[in-house]
């Protein structure tokens, strides 16, 4: 007869445990440790391996959805047999997004939070075709591969992962051992039939998705639906892609009608009307493959403190501290009794050193009260000493320069030195200190 072997699991991570605990040494939660019995197998199969050479290679040709910022944060589309993870705060279009995928894959969505009469409203308000997709509001994941086995989908929603339970396994629907047996059921699924899985899922309020950080593991790409709610754009962004990069990011408006792709993805990020104002100044970014530009806007005044204060939004803070000392030091300007505050417009995140020399011209315009001249870019890192470093992909950051009329471009004097023919038919301007920055631009 098997035995059955009693063991402990934190419900708030999934960490296993031989004894009980009051406290989780995982996640540091209270009184969330609780007794599981697990039948034991007398038996294990015996594990076998083939030569790779005789692994048969199947045609994994990427499906596309039809919706080009969603297939390009995929890596080019879906690739079947993948199971995607699509988290974000409720309400900022996740379900929005799965009804538009659903509609052009044939897919089939396992809804565990609306009736089918809510989701055919939802459906027909974003003028969706609903003659190919099929819907169910069945949440045992036993029923759902069934089912799915049985139609052969072009893809399998599931909205969302937390909704789906297993009936072999104790504990509530949401609780980390059923979302985690849940979610690796369909993997395995997904993995021996060929048909894509995504995975709608909840987030915690430190913003990380629900459930046991295994989850992220199973899966093959995990995708975060990002926005600000007084806003109608939203990003979507890969933090693990297994067949494309994890650098992608996919641009959308949300409408009345839907999600729709911004094409112009520059007019989220820059002023359209080219603000002249003191304090302001625009820089290119790579997110993975394509160039964003976006306008740094400085504020510098008289601060009324002993320890002035520096603050960022969309800029690393510890890098604004590192500009500020750096302008202190070899540019000569005094900010040790001023404010810095340093906005990155339209939200957007700055996570690479190329939009040092932005920052820093930005800080001078505000400190001087001298506006930038109209139709001039940045793109340089600055060092310690006060030197300018070249920054990657320069000829990709020029180009996206020309394309939106900029006519001079301020650069490190190593990256003009190596700049190939781009077409950029402006004025390059190549500088090897910030103190030269100064005293070109104003």
């Amino acid at each position: 007869m098997a035995k059955n072997r009693n063991y402990f699991v934190c419900s708030a991570c999934g960490t296993d445990y031989s004894k009980w605990n009051g406290k989780c040494e995982s996640c540091g939660e209270w009184n969330t440790i609780v007794e599981r019995t697990e039948e034991q197998k007398h038996k294990k199969s015996a594990a076998s391996a083939m030569l790779l050479s005789a692994v048969e290679m199947k045609d994994l040709s990427r499906r596309m959805t039809g919706i080009g910022e969603f297939d390009l944060v995929c890596g080019g589309g879906i690739v079947p047999g993948s199971v995607i993870l699509l988290g974000g705060e409720p309400g900022i279009g996740k379900s929005t997004l799965a009804l538009q995928v659903s509609e052009r894959m044939g897919s089939l969505y396992i809804s565990g939070e609306e009736s089918p009469v809510q989701i055919r409203q939802r459906a027909e308000r974003l003028g969706i075709n609903l003659s190919g997709m099929h819907i169910s509001v069945d949440n045992d994941v036993d029923d759902i591969i069934s089912l799915a086995q049985k139609l052969k989908p072009g893809c399998l929603i599931v909205d969302s992962i937390q909704t789906v339970y297993n009936a072999d396994i104790p504990g509530i629907t949401g609780s980390v051992s059923q979302v985690r047996e849940s979610a690796s059921r369909l993997a395995d699924f997904a993995k021996k039939s060929h048909i894509p899985v995504v995975l709608i899922g909840h987030i915690t309020k430190d913003g990380s998705i629900a459930g046991p950080k295994l989850l992220e593991h199973i899966v093959d790409t995990v995708l975060y639906f990002e926005g600000d709610f007084a806003r109608d754009f939203r990003v979507l962004r890969a933090f693990k892609n297994r067949y494309g990069s994890v650098n992608e990011l996919g641009l959308f408006s949300m409408t009345q009608s839907g999600l729709h792709e911004v094409k112009d993805k520059n007019r989220i990020f820059l002023n359209p009307f080219r603000s002249v104002s003191p304090g302001n100044a625009v820089s290119a970014a790579i997110e993975g493959s394509r160039t964003i530009l976006f306008e740094v806007q400085s504020l510098v005044t008289f601060s009324s403190f002993s320890n002035p204060r520096r603050m960022a939004d969309g800029f690393d803070l510890n890098r604004l501290l590192i500009i500020s000392a750096v302008l202190e030091k070899h540019a000569g300007l005094k900010l040790n009794t001023f404010d810095i505050f340093i906005n990155v417009s339209g939200g957007f995140n700055i996570n690479e050193t190329a939009a040092d020399l932005a920052v820093a011209m930005a800080v001078a315009s505000s400190l001087k009260e001298k506006p930038i001249d109209e139709g001039a870019g940045f793109m340089a890192e600055i060092s310690l000493s006060g030197e300018l470093r070249p920054v990657s992909q320069v000829e990709k950051r020029l180009q996206e320069f020309r394309y939106s009329g900029f006519s001079r471009i301020y650069m490190s004097q190593g990256d003009l030195d190596r700049v190939k023919s781009t077409g950029f038919e402006g004025e390059l301007i190549g500088l090897k200190t910030v103190r030269d920055a100064m005293n070109m631009v104003f």
